[in-house]
C-alpha cells in the first residue's frame, strides 16, 4: 500500500472509531492486506486501538495482531479480556499464538491457556518451553508428515484432510515407525509419481534439519545458506517436531538486523515501536554513561601530558582529528566483521584472514592519511620534523584502530558476548584513549619531555 493510502486509511479509520462504526471498519479490513491495516493500527491512539480490535471478527484480529510490532501488540492486549485473547490466538498458527502469549504475563498466560482447548493448549505449551530465540522457539506445529510405507495417494488423501490446518506448504517430511525424520519429498513428487508409489522409493533421505535448542541467528545462516523456504526441527533424539518457514526467518533476520544496528549505536533494548519514554531512556542511558566515562578517562590522559601541551599548546588542536581518524576506522572494521558474522559469511576459522586483511587495508590508509595530516602540520608550523611525528602518529592510530575493530567481535564471540557490542560507544571510546596515548605519547618522546 502506497503511503498517501495509508494517510487515507487512517482518516477513515479515525472516522469510524469516532461514529462508532463497527461495519465501516469491517469493510476497510476487507480492502487491506492484514500488513498494512497493522501499520496503520500502530498510529492510533492506545484507546483506539483497542476500539477496533473490539469490533474485529476474531479472524480479522488474528491476522492484524500478528503483523503489530511488540511494544504496541503488548498494548493492544492488556485492553482485551482473556475470552477475547484466547479465541483469538485459537485461530491463529502455533508459533504467531505463541509470541503474542510471551508478551503477557505468567499469570495471564496461565489463565488464558486453561481458557483454550485441551489441544491446542498443549501445543502452545510445548512451544513455550523453548527460548524465545531457538528453534523451537519459532517453528510451527502445522506440517505433514507420513511414514515410509504409505503411498502417493494415501498422501494425497492425509494434505487434503489437514488442508484447513496446515497453510503454505512446501514439503513433506517422512519419518520412521519411532516418528525419526528419515527422508523428504516436495508437492512436485506428488504430481509426478504415481498414486501406487512408495514414499520410501522416492523420499530424499538426505534432509536438512535443526535441533530445537539451536540458535535463531544460526538457523536463518542455513536457510541463507542452502536457499531454504522451509526447515524440519527435531529434538535430540531426532524426533519431528515441527517446521519452521521462510516467513519466519525474515522476521528472524530483521530482528537480528534490529538489533545489532541498536547495540552498534548504543540504543539496545529500544523497539522502533517503543513509546515509553522510560523504556527509552533506561535502553539509552548506560551506553550514553559508558562513554561519558571513556572521556572520563580519555581526560586523565591527557592530563598525564600536560608539560607537552604547555609547550606547544596547538597540538591540542588536532585532538578532534586523531579521535576521529581511530573512532572512524574502528567503527569500519568493527561493522563489516559483526555483519559477516550475522549474515554467516564471517566465522571463527577466519580470524587470522581477517584481521591479516584489516591490518593491511588499516596501514594503507593510515600512511595515507598520515601523510595528509603531516602536511598540514608541518605547512601550518612551518616545522616539518613535527609534522613527521604527526605523521607518524596518524598512521599507528589508524593501524591500531582498524586491528581492533576487526579483533574485537571476534573476541566477544568467543566469550558468548553479542559482537554487535564492539561497535558503537565502546568502540569509538576504546579508540579514543588508545588515539590519544599514541598521538600524545609520540609527541612526548621525540620533543625529549617526560611525563
Amino acid at each position: 500500500m502506497h503511503m498517501t493510502d495509508k494517510k487515507s486509511v487512517f482518516k477513515r479509520i479515525r472516522g469510524a472509531i469516532q461514529n462508532h462504526d463497527a461495519g465501516a471498519l469491517a469493510g476497510i479490513f476487507d480492502e487491506c492486506p492484514s500488513a498494512d491495516m497493522a501499520d496503520v493500527i500502530e498510529h492510533l491512539e492506545p484507546d483506539e486501538r483497542v476500539f477496533v480490535f473490539t469490533v474485529f471478527t476474531v479472524e480479522q484480529a488474528g491476522e492484524v495482531l500478528a503483523e503489530i510490532e511488540p511494544p504496541v501488540q503488548k498494548q493492544i492486549l492488556a485492553g482485551l479480556d482473556n475470552q477475547l485473547v484466547s479465541d483469538i490466538l485459537q485461530q491463529l498458527p502455533s508459533d504467531d499464538a505463541v509470541d503474542i502469549l510471551g508478551n503477557l504475563s505468567k499469570e495471564r498466560t496461565k489463565d488464558i491457556l486453561e481458557m483454550i482447548g485441551p489441544d491446542v493448549s498443549r501445543e502452545l505449551e510445548k512451544l513455550l518451553k523453548y527460548g524465545k530465540e531457538t528453534a523451537g522457539g519459532i517453528m510451527d506445529l502445522e506440517f505433514v508428515a507420513v511414514s515410509e510405507d504409505k503411498t502417493v495417494g494415501d498422501v494425497v488423501t492425509i494434505i487434503r484432510e489437514k488442508k484447513q490446518k496446515v497453510k503454505n506448504l512446501y514439503h513433506i517430511w517422512v519419518v520412521d515407525h519411532l516418528d525419526k525424520l528419515s527422508g523428504v519429498f516436495s508437492l512436485k513428487d506428488l504430481l509426478v509419481e504415481a498414486p501406487d508409489q512408495r514414499i520410501r522409493d522416492i523420499m530424499n533421505p538426505e534432509v536438512i534439519f535443526v535441533h530445537a535448542q539451536k540458535d535463531q541467528e544460526e538457523v536463518a545462516t542455513l536457510f541463507k545458506k542452502h536457499d531454504l523456504v522451509n526447515m524440519p526441527v527435531v529434538d535430540d533424539s531426532g524426533m519431528l517436531l515441527g517446521r519452521i518457514t521462510h516467513d519466519d526467518i525474515i522476521d528472524v533476520i530483521e530482528k537480528e538486523v534490529d538489533e545489532d544496528l541498536s547495540l552498534m549505536t548504543g540504543v539496545m533494548g529500544q523497539a522502533i515501536a517503543e513509546e515509553s519514554t522510560l523504556k527509552i531512556s533506561r535502553a539509552r542511558l548506560p551506553w550514553l554513561i559508558t562513554g561519558v566515562m571513556g572521556g572520563i578517562v580519555a581526560a586523565v590522559v591527557i592530563n598525564q601530558f600536560e608539560t607537552t601541551l604547555e609547550k606547544i599548546l596547538a597540538l591540542s588542536f588536532f585532538f578532534p582529528v586523531i579521535m576521529g581518524m581511530g573512532g572512524n576506522t574502528g567503527t569500519q572494521a568493527a561493522t563489516i566483521v559483526v555483519r559477516g558474522m550475522a549474515t554467516g559469511d564471517i566465522g571463527l576459522i577466519s580470524i587470522q584472514k581477517r584481521l591479516w586483511l584489516e591490518m593491511k587495508v588499516a596501514f594503507v590508509n593510515g600512511i595515507v592519511c598520515g601523510l595528509f595530516l603531516g602536511l598540514i602540520v608541518g605547512f601550518w608550523f612551518s616545522d616539518y620534523a613535527l609534522g613527521g611525528i604527526v605523521a607518524l602518529a596518524g598512521a599507528l592510530v589508524i593501524l591500531n584502530s582498524g586491528v581492533t575493530g576487526s579483533a574485537v567481535p571476534f573476541v566477544l564471540r568467543k566469550c558468548n558476548i553479542d559482537p554487535a557490542l564492539a561497535t558503537g560507544p565502546f568502540i569509538t571510546t576504546l579508540n579514543d584513549i588508545l588515539g590519544l596515548l599514541i598521538y600524545l605519547g609520540l609527541l612526548t618522546l621525540f620533543l625529549g619531555e617526560t611525563v
